[in-house]
């Protein structure tokens, strides 16, 4: 059972940092459209904008992966020490 909750804790992170990585460049996607499409900006806005999203992502996934590693390292902590208090 222990197995199987690592599992689907190892998925969710995953899953949680391509969001994180995604959901930035989906933004600058949009407001860079919106920008060319309805307020008549030049086209290399969707350059400087998906560039500025990727940045963002990459940022925000790595930010994410660091603290997401903390916490597991601190169940993990607590998980040792509850076992070890259980042997006793």
């Amino acid at each position: 059972m222990r197995s199987y909750m690592n599992m689907m804790q190892a998925l969710n992170i995953v899953i949680q940092s391509f969001f994180n990585l995604l959901t930035p460049i989906g933004l600058s996607l949009l407001i860079s459209w919106l920008l060319v499409e309805k307020a008549g900006a030049p086209g290399w806005i969707y350059a400087l904008l998906v560039f500025f999203g990727v940045g963002v992502g990459f940022y925000s996934m790595i930010r994410f992966l660091l603290t997401a590693l903390a916490a597991l390292e601190r169940l993990e902590k607590e998980q040792g020490e509850r076992d070890k208090r259980r042997k006793k």
